[in-house]
């Protein structure tokens, strides 16, 4: 049979002879029926396979055991170990490439790579929210677009001379799809190196996904417009891919959705729907395959129809990640590079190989500085740069393009081998320097304001709701009531309960809208009553339940992720005290206080920490949906006071208290502590001061029509006396309602830091929560979104 190979820079045929029935089975180093025992070893077909997968395997591993310190990716690695198996190093070695690789061998070792970079791609689009990226918002589509179009119309003009250089059409369209895949940003690439650096879950993260998903569907248009003008058949093409894309969203995934309904929530899956799905991946491999489309193209699309989460999306994740991860996808990679001849770049001449390096570069750099200008406006310098270097990362996806036109001869080796060189730079580089300027700790940084103070009029408040034991569902419920929904302002609400992990079993997070509830559930007391809330408030509250099953100390993961996946604006927690209905103590959960520090430190919207003394607000059973003008539908007037010293927080605690004036059945009191020193028409306010009063009069001037609101002010020369107005009112009131002030110092506080038993109430929080002020009252402190720089 004759073999079409590479002798230097040249193709020649050889002549390669084939046994007929194929050997599968090795005769065993004990029978002499070739040159050397080895060699009748490495005969067998399914014996080379094995030898050929291990040797790559280990030097993968190897290589990543040594770089990884460095933060280099295992793809960087794996493409190394394609390097030294390939014809840069070992495969100059005709003995080796004889027995460990002989090109007979091509075929079986390549179907394994390509079976693993198909369902490689069909993982990475099942664990792809599409809902959640499509929410992305304006900003994220500007940057998907712009990083994809400035590099790509910039890039033409950069080749036009050799654009009119040459003369026929294909070596026209090879310059524009070389361009174009260089100024391309592919959903896949960037989703792999994001799950590497494990920021997926950070808003950095999901921005980065984002704009890559509007990138890579501009790109995609992009090549079925060139299918279309280039191809006799184009327009067939692109109406079934088309097609088959339509079919995965509109059929397939309604098929998947009525599955999980079926699914008891927290039972596995039927045995037999993990296998369907492989079998459809296939399947939709063979006809993008036949479509002369990527073969992975089919599978990815398909997993982006898959719903993400369990029970489906990640029974199909576990079933095929440890063998595709560590197995299959180094395969390909490395069998990608290996086609590569890194010495071939001394033969491109100086002038091409200088060409070229510049058109990549300036690609990069043009990439680059859009991304970062696009971006810098609304995001912090550091964030921005990590934004712009992760939209111009290059990957698994590049790989395989260049390694597909180089076996097709669409390029020639010279140019294989340098974008090989690239890649592997690029791929190894821009990982260190994002590790190098981005923060964990600032994982959940939000970019967008998720605060009360900026949410738009007649809008829906998302709140988050945290519950640990039984006796918080009752007392979130009646604060939830408290802070009266209405129909021009609704309040969506998100109830997590959190469960303690316990034995060896997987953190989860279960989704009650995707899944039956069972009555053996843990979380059915929870999904009860919420439901019941939701019914009795006549639409004004959407309710979702979710169950966290997690150790402690990784359940802020959850609820942060939560709440940045669900732009909530408010997040309320439980204090980690329970109190008698005497006042006293009751019990005390140092767990759970550790948690509420972690939440405060890292959530992405405004957080308020609840704690009820047993005042719980009646509700006497005749609630009707309300209007902006509600009148109560509880049984006796509730006394709210918010205490208002100024700063950030403070403002917060204002805007939910002046929402809670709308209920005509609830009494608030506006209690202003003024500093001596601010009455003194001599001094000159500060800004801070300035905002402060502006924001006071903003919040009266919207509650000036409102009966049941009085506004109270008074001056106090330092904290001592403060503390003493604070004790003279905590028996007049039901709930209060406070800024923690966290780092803010003003006279009407100094000194009570000193004293602070809670530092995460802040100081008038904790001078409510002591044991010397005896009250029966409630209070809820809030903290604003915190400012990020």
């Amino acid at each position: 049979m004759s073999w079409l190979v590479r002798s230097n820079t040249t193709w020649v045929v050889e002549e390669v002879c084939y046994a007929f029935p194929p050997r599968v089975r090795s005769g065993g180093v004990f029978i002499n029926q070739g040159p050397s025992p080895l060699e009748n070893l490495l005969s067998a077909s399914v014996t080379l396979l094995n030898v050929q997968v291990l040797l790559i395997l280990c030097l993968c591993n190897a290589l990543h055991f040594v770089f990884r310190n460095l933060g280099v990716i295992p793809f960087a690695t794996q493409c190394l170990a394609g390097v030294i198996l390939g014809p840069t190093l070992l495969g100059k070695w005709d003995y080796y490439k004889k027995v460990f690789f002989p090109h007979p061998s091509q075929n079986s070792l390549g179907a394994l790579a390509m079976t693993g970079y198909s369902f490689f791609m069909f993982m990475i689009g099942v664990k792809t929210d599409v809902g959640m990226l499509i929410r992305s918002g304006r900003k994220t589509i500007i940057i998907g677009i712009a990083s994809v179009l400035v590099p790509y119309i910039i890039g033409l003009a950069f080749q036009t001379g050799r654009l009119l250089a040459v003369q026929g059409l294909m070596e026209k369209m090879e310059i524009i799809g070389f361009t174009a895949l260089q100024a391309t940003t592919t959903f896949p690439v960037v989703s792999h190196l994001l799950i590497e650096l494990k920021l997926t879950n950070s808003e950095l993260g999901r921005l980065a996904l984002s704009s890559s998903l509007v990138s890579g569907l501009l790109a995609a248009c992009l090549e079925l417009s060139a299918i279309l003008a280039t191809e006799k058949h184009g327009p067939m093409k692109v109406a079934l891919t088309v097609l088959l894309g339509l079919f995965a969203a509109l059929v397939l995934r309604p098929a998947m959705l009525w599955v999980i309904k079926q699914t008891p929530q927290g039972k596995k899956l039927h045995s037999s729907c993990v296998p369907i799905m492989v079998a459809v991946a296939f399947m939709y491999q063979i006809a993008f395959d036949a479509l002369r489309q990527s073969q992975a193209l089919g599978p990815f699309i398909l997993g982006l129809a898959v719903p993400s989460g369990p029970p489906l999306g990640s029974a199909v994740i576990e079933t095929l990640e440890v063998v595709t991860n560590s197995i299959m996808f180094p395969v390909f990679v490395a069998t990608c590079a290996m086609r590569g001849d890194l010495y071939t770049m001394v033969t491109m001449g100086f002038s091409n190989r200088g060409y070229y390096a510049r058109a990549v570069l300036a690609s990069l750099f043009v990439k680059f500085l859009a991304c970062l200008l696009l971006s810098l406006p609304w995001m912090p310098r550091a964030d921005s740069a990590v934004l712009a270097l992760i939209m111009c990362s290059k990957g698994i996806y590049e790989l395989s393009v260049f390694a597909v036109q180089r076996d097709t001869q669409a390029i020639n080796e010279s140019l294989f081998s340098l974008c090989l060189g690239y890649i592997i730079l690029n791929s190894a580089i821009i990982p260190i320097i994002v590790k190098y300027l981005y923060d964990p700790s600032r994982k959940y940084v939000g970019y967008q304001a998720r605060n009360l103070f900026s949410l738009r009029p007649n809008t829906e408040l998302r709140v988050l709701t945290c519950i640990h034991k039984p006796h918080h569902v009752g007392y979130m419920i009646n604060l939830l009531d408290v802070i009266c929904p209405t129909e021009e302002n609704p309040i969506g609400v998100y109830a997590l309960h959190l469960v303690e992990l316990v034995g060896r079993a997987t953190p989860m997070l279960i989704s009650h809208q995707k899944q039956k509830a069972v009555s053996d559930n843990c979380s059915i007391e929870v999904i009860l009553a919420f439901n019941q809330y939701e019914r009795r408030t006549y639409g004004l509250t959407s309710v979702n339940t979710f169950t966290s099953i997690s150790q402690p100390k990784f359940m802020h993961d959850d609820i942060c992720t939560l709440a940045l996946d669900k732009s909530t604006v408010l997040l309320l927690t439980p204090f980690h005290i329970t109190w008698a209905l005497d006042g006293s103590i009751e019990s005390e959960d140092n767990t759970m206080r550790a948690l509420n520090s972690r939440v405060l430190e890292r959530a992405p919207c405004s957080v308020g920490i609840y704690f009820n003394r047993g005042n719980v607000r009646v509700h006497d059973g005749a609630a009707e949906p309300r209007s902006s003008d509600a009148s109560s539908s509880f049984s006796s007037a509730y006394s709210v006071c918010v205490l208002y010293l100024g700063g950030r927080d403070d403002h917060e605690a204002l805007c939910l208290a002046t929402r809670m004036a709308r209920d005509s059945g609830l009494e608030l009191t506006i209690h202003h502590l003024v500093s001596k020193e601010d009455t003194n028409t001599t001094n000159r306010l500060s800004h801070e001061r300035m905002i402060d009063e502006v924001v006071l009069k903003e919040a009266l001037h919207k509650v000036s029509n409102l009966p049941n609101v009085k506004y109270i002010e008074q001056v106090v020369e330092d904290g001592p006396q403060t503390a003493m107005a604070v004790r003279a009112i905590s028996s007049n009131h039901d709930l209060f309602v406070v800024g923690r002030r966290d780092g803010v110092d003003s006279p009407q506080t100094t000194g009570l830091a000193e004293w602070s038993e809670f530092p995460e109430l802040g100081v008038i929080g904790d001078l409510l929560a002591s044991k010397d002020v005896e009250t029966k009252a409630s209070v809820l402190v809030v903290q604003q979104q915190k400012q990020f720089k």
